[in-house]
């Protein structure tokens, strides 16, 4: 399903929830997350899932939206796995974090190089690598 509910998903891959989950950046601009989170409490999500490593409860994308998500209570955060983006694309993401010697938690932009650029940009990770 590309749209549905205001979650743009292109590949149309399982949506899971990542209430609870922690950003994987040590940074991020508060008045960015209010404006977004202004924006949930008027029109609930709206754009593609976030990005996520559910064996670790951290998303790989959208700190803003999921520091807005919190901050509104939205009941739940929309977000597929990253392997789940991986396999869509053909892509084997375990072998390409084996054979490049890469620890998926921390080299995000030479993992997510390897995905085709305009979906990069669909699951807003574009700004990543």
């Amino acid at each position: 399903m590309k749209e549905m509910n205001g979650i743009h998903n292109p590949l149309s891959l399982d949506i899971i929830d990542a209430k609870g989950y922690l950003t994987g950046q040590e940074t991020w601009d508060d008045d960015h997350v209010a404006s977004i989170a202004d924006s949930m409490r008027r029109h609930g999500w709206q754009g593609p899932p976030l990005v996520v490593l559910p064996e670790w409860a951290i998303s790989y994308s959208g700190t803003h939206r999921l520091l807005a998500a919190a901050a509104t209570g939205l009941e739940s955060v929309p977000a597929v796995r990253l392997e789940d983006l991986f396999e869509a694309c053909g892509l084997d993401l375990e072998a390409i974090v084996a054979a490049e010697d890469l620890m998926v938690t921390m080299h995000r932009p030479e993992i997510l190089a390897h995905l085709p650029e305009g979906i990069r940009a669909a699951y807003t990770l574009d700004d990543i690598v």
